[in-house]
């Protein structure tokens, strides 16, 4: 706080002075400032003391902008705040707006006390006392600006979620649909398939059952085959011994239904029956129409099972997409990420605007940095110092004062106290006076 001098000014005219009374208004000093106004109150905010710039009025334009910076950052603040918070809580709007000018209000102090602090500051330290200062600013502004940047970027970054995210929905069907295939084959091997397992029966045990039908047909309609040709050889060598016919040594070539005749049917007729041709060839009818059955109802099943399958991956994934509740800003910073590394232009433009966003809310500390050491700071230093030097006038003041009335209390003690000894000593004396006297009409 700056000590407030008065210094008395003796309103005479000196001679060198014009008559001009219009001389007089532009020349007076102090000028008087506004009593209330836009103006002033900017200049209060940043802790100008008007008492000391009316002394040199000339910059009250200066610190009324230096104000109207500190709150226009604010407001910035504010309104970044109300962006960023729209985007993470699920609010009514208007219940944000004190959070947002508590925000505001918030950056306004910290702005105007590193600007109000800085008043008067002169010299080459007064560039290391800015330091700390603007890294406080550069820290905050960026801050500031990063939802500001969503914002401005908000469209496009907003086609980039809902793309990204139909990405990850389509490659979470894919992932799902190749765990889980049509034909029911097992993938609980597969490393990637281990959490995507939908757990619905399959139609691979009827598929397996029907291979086996159509294997054992095919061994028994072979063992048929063979049994078959060899009784048919048979039935035709009894054919030819009954026709007279000559085939070899095997039959007689007497024609006729003899003895030989009826014994090469015989023989024939044993061996169907040994053989069990009429029963292998019922289980082979048997069987192929158990896999002509069991065909149409794995048709049916692997029919119904792709429904099924459908329907349990659809429900998967409408429930990974539910997941994809509002884009927020961790959505909108990723976005805008993957904008930036698609497009080097994008990536330009979006350190662009926030480089720029970051300078207009450090303009504060800069404004005051680049605009030099003013007139107002030379006196308030000089006011500062002179405060200083009048402070400890008054203590040494002080100290001396206490000390000298330190010093007569001590010395009023001695002197009450030598007297106190005096007093004393006169009392004994006479007691010892009082004491011999009564001792000596007591002798006598």
């Amino acid at each position: 706080m700056v000590a407030e001098i008065t210094v008395e000014i003796p309103k005479q005219r000196t001679a060198a002075r014009p008559a001009d009374p219009r001389l007089d208004t532009i020349y007076q000093r102090p000028d008087k400032p506004e009593r209330i106004g836009l103006a002033r109150l900017a200049r209060r905010l940043i802790g100008v003391r008007e008492d000391v710039l009316s002394w040199v009025p000339e910059e009250r334009p200066r610190y009324t902008r230096l104000g109207l910076i500190v709150v226009n950052t604010g407001l910035m603040a504010a309104i970044s705040l109300a962006t960023a918070l729209t985007r993470v809580v699920s609010v009514p709007w208007p219940l944000l707006i004190p959070v947002a000018l508590f925000w505001g209000a918030l950056v306004i102090t910290i702005d105007s006390w590193m600007v109000s602090s800085s008043h008067g500051m002169l010299g080459p330290g007064r560039w290391f006392m800015f330091v700390p200062r603007l890294l406080m600013a550069v820290l905050l502004g960026a801050v500031i600006a990063e939802p500001l940047v969503l914002w401005i970027f908000h469209p496009a970054i907003h086609t980039n979620v809902e793309q990204h995210r139909q990405a990850l929905a389509g490659a979470e069907r894919g992932l799902w649909t190749r765990c889980n295939p049509s034909d029911g084959a097992d993938t609980t091997a597969v490393a990637e398939c281990r959490k995507h397992q939908l757990g619905i029966e399959s139609p691979a045990a009827m598929q397996i059952r029907l291979t086996s039908l159509r294997d054992q047909r095919g061994v028994l309609k072979k063992e048929y085959d063979s049994l078959t040709a060899q009784r048919d050889q048979k039935q035709a060598l009894a054919q030819a011994e009954c026709a007279g016919r000559k085939v070899g040594d095997k039959t007689s070539g007497d024609a006729g239904w003899g003895k030989r005749c009826t014994k090469a049917w015989q023989v024939a007729g044993e061996f169907e029956k040994q053989a069990g041709l009429p029963g292998k060839g019922r289980q082979i009818a048997a069987l192929d129409s158990d896999v002509k059955r069991l065909t149409t109802e794995l048709a049916a099943a692997r029919q119904g099972y792709n429904a099924t399958l459908e329907t349990a991956i659809n429900t998967r994934v409408s429930a990974y997409e539910s997941s994809f509740t509002g884009v927020d800003l961790i959505d909108e910073a990723n976005g805008l990420d993957r904008l930036s590394g698609e497009s080097s232009f994008v990536w330009s433009a979006e350190w662009l605007v926030r480089i720029l966003l970051i300078l207009i809310d450090s303009l504060p500390v800069l404004a005051k940095m680049l605009g030099g050491t003013t007139s107002y700071d030379r006196r308030v230093n000089r006011q500062l110092r002179t405060g200083e030097s009048f402070h400890e006038m008054r203590l040494d003041y002080a100290e001396h004062a206490e000390k000298a009335g330190t010093a007569a209390a001590t010395d009023q003690v001695d002197s009450r106290s030598r007297q106190n000894r005096e007093q004393h000593d006169e009392d004994l004396d006479a007691e010892i006076d009082r004491r011999a006297q009564r001792y000596a009409s007591e002798m006598t």
